[in-house]
């Protein structure tokens, strides 16, 4: 029973880390281009950050791709090496 409940304390921090990371990424993403995601609309697997939204919002986000990335990188210690988009 314990190693149970050892498994889903790992598990719960495991989901409430990717819950915060997405939140600062969406943070900084509206920092540079005043674009605001919510967190449905952001998936990071393997340094892959793929962004749901329209055209204009990923014109915005596509002109500060580089510092966004890097600001991750620094602040977040979240490596990005690809963004990809979908409509």
């Amino acid at each position: 029973m314990r190693n149970l409940l050892d498994l889903l304390g790992r598990f719960s921090k495991s989901l409430n880390r990717d819950a915060f990371t997405k939140e600062a990424i969406s943070n900084i993403i509206f920092e540079y281009t005043k674009v605001r995601l919510t967190p449905e609309q952001i998936m990071l697997k393997n340094g892959v950050l793929e962004i749901t939204t329209g055209a204009t919002a990923k014109n915005e986000i596509l002109l500060k791709e580089e510092i966004i990335k890097q600001v991750l990188k620094e602040s977040q210690q979240v490596s990005v090496s690809r963004v990809l988009y979908k409509s």
